[in-house]
Order: C-alpha cells, then structure tokens, then sequence
C-alpha cells in the first residue's frame, strides 16, 4: 500500500508563512521519498551503502541518511526538468517556482531540518555519526520510523 496516502498534510495555501511551507515540503518530500524508495533490505541499496561507508563519501548523503540523488526535488533541480518540479509541487501542494534543492548539505536548500540544524552544529556528516542518536527525540525520527531503522542500519555498518 502506498504509504504517501497515509500521510495527511494540512497547507492553507491563503495564510501559510515562510515557516509553515518549509515545514510542510519537509514533511511531504520525506513522505514521498520513504514511500518511494528501498531500504537496508534491499541488496543493491545494502551494496551501495556499503561502498559509501567504505569511502567515508557523505557529500551526498543528507543527514538524515536519505540519498540525494533519489529525490525527485534534487533530481528536478540538477536537470532543471520543470515537468518533474511541478508534479512534486502538485503532490506537495507547493509553488513549483519555489521547490529547489542542491542537497541537503548545500546552502541552497528550501528545507529548515531540525535533524541538519543538530548535525551541523556538532559538526556531523549524518545523524548515524551522533553518539546521541539512539535516545534522538526529534519529530523526523518519530514521524518516519523506516528513516530511523536505516539511520541505526548505517550506524551499525559504521561501527563494525
């Protein structure tokens, strides 16, 4: 079943502030991209997880552990494919003209992540590197379970 049905959001599109909108692309591009993408189950993503700890490569990895070149919003950005923007914005019910992404380690990102907030400041490539994270109460780790199980699936790699 397609988990992006379970996910409600409430946009008022009238008196939605800054914040707000932020927000809601936050909880919707997680949605869509925890629906729509494989896991530590699955052996090619097990493979190339895998070769990234090996190469201790981050720069592509949000912090949070989502891969950046999978997500439709970094996707339709680097390929300045205006089809794929306004599909997203539609299923996020956000202005195309304002959904852009350079990776979640760029500065240019429309997403205001608490999980970012934290790993900058202590200076992390991802969340999997925090020592903190196993008792983490942030609202992303609650919201999105399967992002925490592959978060602890990295950290467990890392420590092996």
């Amino acid at each position: 079943m397609d988990d992006t049905k379970h996910l409600q959001f409430q946009v008022e599109t009238t008196h939605q502030n800054r914040r707000e909108m932020l927000k809601t692309g936050i909880c919707a591009g997680l949605g869509l991209v925890l629906s729509t993408r494989s896991f530590s189950c699955c052996p090619c993503s097990s493979n190339r997880e895998q070769a990234m700890l090996d190469s201790d490569d981050f720069s592509m990895i949000a912090f949070c552990c989502l891969e950046c070149e999978k997500c439709e919003v970094y996707i339709a950005t680097q390929n300045n494919d205006d089809e794929l923007r306004a599909k997203v914005a539609k299923q996020w019910n956000m202005d195309a003209g304002k959904l852009y992404c350079d990776g979640c380690k760029s500065d240019r990102t429309p997403f205001n992540c608490d999980a970012k907030k934290c790993a900058v400041q202590k200076n992390l490539p991802t969340c999997a590197h925090c020592d903190d994270f196993p008792s983490c109460d942030k609202e992303i780790w609650t919201k999105w379970p399967q992002l925490k199980e592959k978060v602890q699936t990295i950290r467990n790699r890392l420590s092996t």
